[in-house]
């Protein structure tokens, strides 16, 4: 399955390069898909558009809506690799990665570039949320009584069921 994004997406959009062995990138893109996008659109909306999404059957709203969750994927994704690439697990235990033309970074640096490809995540996961909240009408099935554990959830009211906007949890 394909979360979001794809290894041409993942290289052009970060400072991933085209010599990082996709396979060592993979297990992070699943993992912050799930932990990063998962609770912003629900288990209920996310499983719909996931499966849409690699069906290959969006509709013009739900592409766009992808749009914003690409960037967040790939940036978290990149977040998650700095660590997994400077740092693997071995048969003999955490191993630090080193080229024949290069030095290791400090684990201060690790976390540097970490927190600074966060912040570029986080800026897209608001947007997302903004998004969202401006555009609640054009996805039913993220409004739907089913999805019921986004951290953004619309209000109910008396009326027609929703309020104008929704609430952080």
């Amino acid at each position: 399955m394909i979360y979001f994004i794809t290894e041409a997406y993942l290289k052009t959009q970060t400072p991933i390069t085209a010599n990082v062995d996709v396979k060592d990138v993979t297990p992070y893109i699943k993992t912050q898909s799930d932990l990063r996008v998962q609770p912003i659109l629900g288990t209920y909306f996310y499983k719909y558009l996931l499966g849409k999404y690699n069906a290959q059957t969006l509709s013009t709203d739900e592409v766009e809506l992808v749009e914003y969750i690409q960037p967040i994927v790939a940036w978290r994704s990149a977040e998650d690799a700095v660590f997994g690439l400077s740092y693997q697990l071995k048969n003999k235990g955490l191993q630090v990665q080193n080229g024949d033309y290069s030095n290791s970074v400090t684990q201060r640096e690790v976390i540097f570039a970490q927190d600074h490809y966060a912040q570029k995540a986080s800026f897209y996961e608001a947007r997302l949320v903004n998004f969202l909240k401006a555009n609640k009408s054009l996805y039913p099935q993220f409004t739907d009584k089913l999805n019921t554990d986004s951290d953004i959830k619309p209000t109910k009211s008396v009326d027609n069921g929703y309020d104008d906007f929704m609430i952080m949890f």
